[in-house]
């Protein structure tokens, strides 16, 4: 009994739900935002990288935004060396790879140890290109060109006039002899 309930469990874990995003045959796909330390100047980023992608191993990589330095929303503070260090900027990149899950926990781990990296956000995707999926079309016409659209005149119905009870009920009988 306790073996099938085993059997199970690494079952779906071999074979992961049918639906998930990224999911499409193959490895799954991930997408990892970066923020890397100001202390590391312009040509430090470069390794950091390299040891990012180190980390992946055989990781397909998909696409990448080498890191550019921005303005941070907020300060991030954290203790370095003993001191607390404050950033207020931080060059920020992405990498989209497949990996399978198994090496997701490993790769994490890595990113964690990296003390040049402030944060991350690793999230499962999919593999296509979103931002360069087609735009809804916008349509001109040059029927209209130059004219200006006037709104449409509403016709004024004809204010109806009292009819007295004698008429009402002469037309009411009118109706039912028919």
């Amino acid at each position: 009994m306790a073996e099938t309930s085993q059997t199970a469990e690494v079952s779906s874990q071999a074979n992961p739900p049918a639906g998930r995003a990224g999911v499409s045959g193959g490895r799954p796909v991930y997408e990892v935002g970066f923020h890397v330390a100001p202390t590391v100047g312009d040509e430090g980023v470069a390794s950091v990288v390299d040891s990012i992608k180190t980390a992946l191993g055989d990781a397909e990589i998909i696409s990448e935004q080498f890191p550019q330095k921005m303005k941070l929303a907020y300060t991030i503070v954290r203790s370095e060396t003993g001191k607390r260090e404050k950033s207020d900027d931080a060059y920020f990149g992405f990498i989209k790879f497949a990996l399978d899950r198994e090496h997701v926990n490993a790769f994490q781990d890595a990113l964690r140890a990296d003390r040049k990296v402030l944060r991350f956000l690793l999230i499962e995707t999919v593999r296509e290109d979103i931002a360069a999926a087609p735009r809804r079309a916008v349509f001109s016409s040059d029927r209209l060109e130059g004219e200006t659209i006037k709104k449409p005149v509403e016709e004024v119905a004809e204010k109806s006039a009292e009819v007295s009870e004698e008429e009402l009920d002469k037309s009411i009988d009118a109706l039912v002899a028919e």
